[in-house]
């Protein structure tokens, strides 16, 4: 089984999730787009039993791409943003990349929420490209 580790900048915040992600994708909404600080955040589903958590995470929600509530997840010392999950995407935990030990273990199957995109971030133009969500994927975003 295929373990992926990880944790925030400041090492309070660790986690493993088990088995492949059931998505991996560059997001573009404008959520993702400020709390990277740059274009898009590149993420990874995992089902919520997956994950597992060493450590306390400072929560926030507010209205993703999806107009859902989302709820990020990051440590409240350094700041790093670990985890989202949406109220449509129930079960489903996106981890974000940048927070892996090797982010490299992500291959991005899509670009998502392309309607939000800068012109001047310009995704892997051969991956497939949505202005959501792909279908069969929940709009947790």
């Amino acid at each position: 089984m295929t373990k992926f580790t990880g944790g925030c900048q400041c090492g309070a915040i660790r986690f493993e999730a088990s088995g492949d992600p059931l998505f991996a994708g560059h997001c573009s909404c404008r959520d993702c787009q400020m709390a990277s600080g740059t274009g898009h955040s590149t993420i990874a589903a995992f089902p919520e039993s997956a994950l597992k958590v060493a450590g306390v995470t400072t929560k926030y929600t507010s209205a993703g791409g999806s107009g859902q509530p989302v709820t990020r997840q990051f440590c409240a010392i350094c700041g790093s943003r670990l985890f989202s999950s949406g109220q449509s995407g129930a079960g489903m935990v996106m981890v974000s990349a940048a927070a892996l030990d090797d982010p490299s273990q992500v291959t991005p199957q899509a670009a998502i929420f392309q309607r939000s995109a800068q012109p001047w971030d310009h995704a892997n133009p051969a991956l497939p490209k949505f202005d959501t969500t792909p279908p069969g994927l929940p709009p947790s975003h």
